[in-house]
Parts: C-alpha cells; sequence; structure tokens
C-alpha cells in the first residue's frame, strides 16, 4: 500500500474544510446579526440551526478536529467522518421529504445533492484500500 494520501481523501478533506469555514462565516454573520438563523438551515439541518451561532462554531470545529485526523491517519477520524455522514442523510431526510411534497425542485436537488455525496462518503471509508491506508501508518 503506498504511503500517498489518496485523491478521495484529499477532496474530502477540502469538502470538510469548505464547510468548516462556510459555518464559521455564518455564524460570524448570524452573531452580528447581518444573517436570520434560517439562512444557514442547509447546513446544520432538522432545525439544528435555530440553536444560534453557537452551533455553526462547533459544528466547525468538528468538521476541522475531523479534517486534522484524516490528514493524520487517524482511523478514529475516518470513522468519525462515517458517523457525521451517517447523520447528515438521517438529518437530511426529513428536510427533503417537505421539498418533495411542497414540489419545491431546488431544495429536492440541494438536500438530494447532500445525500448523494454522504453516501458516496461512507461508500469510501468502507472500502478495504481506505481502511488499510488508515491503519498502515
Amino acid at each position: 500500500m503506498s504511503h500517498d494520501r489518496p485523491a478521495g481523501i484529499t477532496a474530502i478533506v477540502g469538502l470538510c474544510f469548505l464547510l468548516a469555514v462556510t459555518s464559521l462565516v455564518f455564524a460570524s454573520l448570524i452573531f452580528a446579526g447581518r444573517l436570520p438563523l434560517s439562512s444557514g438551515a442547509f447546513l446544520l439541518g432538522n432545525g439544528l440551526e435555530q440553536s444560534g451561532p453557537l452551533a455553526f462554531v462547533l459544528y466547525a470545529v468538528l468538521l476541522l478536529v475531523v479534517s486534522i485526523g484524516l490528514v493524520r491517519r487517524w482511523s478514529l477520524a475516518r470513522r468519525a467522518a462515517i458517523l457525521l455522514a451517517v447523520a447528515g442523510i438521517a438529518l437530511a431526510v426529513p428536510a427533503i421529504s417537505s421539498a418533495v411534497v411542497d414540489s419545491r425542485i431546488f431544495a429536492v436537488a440541494r438536500e438530494g445533492m447532500q445525500i448523494i455525496v454522504r453516501v458516496l462518503i461512507i461508500f469510501y471509508f468502507t472500502q478495504e484500500p481506505v481502511k488499510n491506508w488508515f491503519e498502515s501508518k
């Protein structure tokens, strides 16, 4: 097994970092009163955004810790990323159901894309070569 980081890991770390930065931007804008809490619903989902800017900060910190763990080949970070993806799918189900019932095409596409990406992340992290890469430090 090569010790070079797989491209999929790099892509997932980049996505986590992008989401963390976006979450921090939303937290600062909500804290400053520039955005309503509901504007960040697509990031946290299922009403968690109503907890205030602290929820966005905690989400960003969690994503950053997982990103660092993935770069450093922590097996626990791989498992945490899988759990985050599973939780994200569970939180997206009510949103996509509501969007389908209300015929909101953009929301259906957005939530559907989030579910697809999360399923792909779970699939990728459960592949044997990726598991072996984390175990072969």
